[in-house]
């Protein structure tokens, strides 16, 4: 994180959103009534992803608050991240849960993540441009 700073949380979105395309793909070439064998590969490219961007994430968003509110914005940020795993996971499994087809419903739920992803860079993206607020820091 010192040598690279927040650059590794798209490093790390863009290997996620890999793992979820590859993902998709698994589940595009394989055969619907066997275990598609490669689909473990691809989610350990998306664990990667996720270990990249979760920590240059956190000590991004709390370098931007003072020491005095360094506990509660920690506490913020994780109660926003459990609420949007919750949300997610309700999401996906909902697309996932309309398909007739179980490989159907998870090569959609695999692209509606890879969307999530793209939103969720731009978010992030338009968050670290905003000036901090504390004009010393």
């Amino acid at each position: 994180m010192p040598r690279y700073g927040p650059r590794l949380m798209y490093a790390g979105l863009a290997t996620l959103l890999a793992g979820v395309l590859a993902a998709a793909a698994v589940y595009a070439a394989s055969d619907p009534t066997a275990y598609p064998w490669p689909l473990p590969a691809a989610l350990a490219v998306c664990g990667t992803g996720v270990g990249l961007f979760t920590v240059p994430f956190f000590t991004a968003a709390l370098d931007r608050v003072g020491p005095a509110g360094t506990g509660s914005a920690a506490g913020l940020l994780n109660a926003v991240q459990q609420l949007g795993g919750t949300l997610g996971t309700a999401l996906l499994g909902s697309v996932f849960l309309d398909a007739a087809d179980p490989a159907d419903g998870a090569q959609r739920a695999f692209w509606a993540a890879g969307l999530l992803l793209l939103a969720t860079a731009a978010a992030v993206a338009a968050g670290l441009r905003r000036p901090s607020p504390d004009p010393a820091r």
